[in-house]
């Protein structure tokens, strides 16, 4: 073998050449320059693979490496997408630094558009103190941006050092795609959650909504069966009371004219005595039936509405002029406490028109915050004849009529008196707790 031929083989192997005295110097430059190219190219391997942090951190990465082994003041890494992003890092008296765009020197910006522009590897020389070195970022085929860095005029560029950037932009270009897929995919997911959320928000409403829904329709059709029930129940109640209580309430009255007119030791007498007993005891049954027919959920109205057709009757079929008064708000009152009223209310209209002589009888209906109270005014003489003195409560009466109207407040949890008044006349009042008389509504 040649000596020329040894030579050509021996800078083949080693990468210098043979035919100098002394090469080591060489060779070991060499080495560190291509050890330092594997640790490049390690570092960058490790920053393109870290795709999850996104573009731009990954970019950052990018121009740092390319400072470092290249030993560059200036770095660039540009995007050729619609934004045109750019990512410039500097080498300073402090370290390595990312800049804005609009900071770094004209010439890199000059060299990214030249690298765009033809799509190759550009060597530019003609900048004054520096070199430029620009390779662009390809992606199957298409040119994805450039990656270029600012030489010192000291730095030797080899084929080995084109390499690395080549190596290093093209990888830039496929990590940066992956980071921008990633970020699309995170976005991608995140509003695909959002609208799982949204969605599974509104399928949660919609069956709350179908609940409220049957709930209502349920209501409806119960509150629907319940006004044609109360409807009936009005009916049957407006009925008996205009025709059967009214009539009653004529025989009643029939016939204590006839008692009057006959003589007290006449056999007739007790008999028509006791069928106008039996009519009077006809007349409270009914209307308890009627109270119990009318609309519970309106019972202080049923109340009022009865005490006022109560006071027509009696003005009706007698000469007593009844009024009836209401002060409060009305309140609800179970029909029990309703019912106990009017059995009161028209056990004393009775007992005022048989034994007062009265001429005028108040009915007053009181609602309070804390209890439902019933006075029955007359102008008679009747049972205030029996009080001791004036504003006294009557004593204890063993009258069937007055025990009676006891036993009714009693049972309902109230309260009755018979007082005489300043004014003369008989005072009848009866209190029933609001709590009490609430009850069972």
């Amino acid at each position: 073998m040649e000596d020329t031929e040894r030579a050509h083989l021996l800078e083949s192997l080693i990468g210098v050449s043979a035919s100098r005295r002394t090469y080591y110097s060489e060779y070991r430059e060499n080495e560190r320059r291509l050890d330092r190219a594997i640790a490049s190219l390690a570092i960058i391997s490790a920053a393109l693979c870290n795709t999850t942090s996104g573009v731009p951190s990954l970019a950052q990465a990018v121009v740092q490496v390319a400072v470092q082994h290249f030993d560059a003041p200036w770095a660039v890494i540009a995007l050729n997408n619609q934004a045109a992003q750019r990512w410039i890092a500097r080498r300073g008296n402090d370290g390595l630094a990312v800049l804005a765009s609009h900071s770094a020197p004209p010439a890199l910006a000059q060299a990214v558009e030249q690298v765009l522009d033809q799509q190759r590897l550009i060597i530019v020389e003609e900048f004054p103190g520096a070199r430029m070195l620009g390779a662009p970022m390809f992606l199957s085929d298409q040119v994805v941006g450039a990656l270029v860095v600012m030489l010192n005029r000291e730095f030797v560029i080899d084929e080995r050092e084109l390499s690395v950037l080549r190596t290093l932009a093209n990888q830039a270009a496929v990590a940066v795609e992956n980071a921008r897929l990633y970020e699309e995919s995170e976005q991608l997911r995140a509003r695909a959650v959002e609208l799982y959320q949204d969605t599974y928000r509104q399928k949660t409403e919609l069956e709350e909504m179908n609940r409220q829904l049957a709930k209502a329709r349920h209501r409806l059709a119960a509150a629907h069966q319940n006004q044609i029930l109360n409807n009936e129940r009005a009916r049957i109640a407006r009925d008996l009371h205009d025709s059967v209580a009214q009539h009653l309430i004529s025989i009643g009255m029939t016939l204590e004219w006839c008692r009057v007119q006959l003589d007290p030791h006449s056999p007739i007498y007790e008999r028509i005595c006791n069928a106008k007993e039996i009519a009077r005891s006809a007349v409270t049954r009914m209307r308890e039936t009627i109270f119990q027919l009318a609309p519970i959920s309106d019972g202080q109205s049923s109340l009022t509405e009865s005490l006022r057709d109560l006071a027509l009757d009696f003005e009706k079929t007698t000469d007593l002029h009844v009024q009836l008064r209401t002060t409060g708000c009305p309140r609800l009152i179970s029909v029990e406490a309703a019912s106990a009223l009017y059995y009161v209310a028209q056990e004393a209209l009775f007992n005022a028109y048989k034994h007062a002589r009265a001429r005028h009888i108040t009915l007053g209906l009181r609602f309070t915050r804390s209890t439902v109270r019933l006075v029955v005014a007359d102008d008679g003489i009747g049972m205030a004849a029996q009080a001791p003195q004036p504003g006294a409560a009557l004593a204890e009466r063993t009258g069937f009529g007055l025990r009676n109207m006891r036993e009714r407040a009693h049972e309902i949890g109230g309260t009755l008196q018979i007082i005489r008044p300043t004014g003369g006349g008989t005072e009848l009042r009866i209190s029933i707790p609001l709590r009490v008389a609430s009850q069972r509504v």
